[in-house]
């Protein structure tokens, strides 16, 4: 059995989403896992299945003559066991260029892996400006501390809210 991890993008319409289901039905696969998306007019999205090497060929194929999308498609690669627990973080702030590099520069300098993120700017009506917001999951080894992170996160601006998740702490 191999996993494979398919990335998306393409013309928004409806039904593209059960194109794909079907898809990956017709050709044996099981799908394990997604997240898809509309982003400025875009339909993009990562999806995980398992399916049997002698109906990945096929696979790839039908997925690559669906119209109005790009598709890559990659084996995906056994991972290790590590010493590690998922936290959910939480930032909010006011919108500048340059706010994700900032915040993913100080994850990176604790040795994190993001394992999903979720951004979104909206206006702010009670003040007249626009709100960040990220959500983080991050694969935290054991050995680091919550508290020196959000130290770190929040000592880059004097607006930026960083929460953990209640049960994290």
């Amino acid at each position: 059995m191999k996993q494979l991890v398919i990335t998306l993008i393409g013309t928004d319409r409806p039904g593209l989403v059960e194109t794909l289901s079907d898809t990956v039905f017709q050709h044996h696969g099981s799908w394990q896992a997604s997240s898809l998306s509309k982003l400025a007019g875009k339909f993009a999205g990562i999806i995980q299945i398992d399916i049997k090497e002698e109906n990945v060929n096929a696979l790839t194929d039908a997925l690559n003559n669906i119209p109005d999308l790009n598709v890559l498609i990659a084996e995906a690669a056994h991972q290790a066991e590590t010493d590690t627990t998922t936290h959910t973080l939480s930032v909010t702030g006011n919108d500048r260029p340059g706010i994700v590099q900032e915040v993913t520069r100080e994850i990176a300098k604790f040795g994190i892996n993001i394992n999903n993120l979720e951004t979104n700017a909206e206006s702010a009506a009670n003040f007249g400006g626009v709100i960040f917001k990220a959500e983080f999951d991050l694969d935290i080894v054991n050995n680091i501390s919550l508290d020196d992170l959000g130290e770190a996160l929040e000592g880059l601006s004097d607006d930026l809210i960083v929460e953990f998740d209640e049960s994290d702490i």
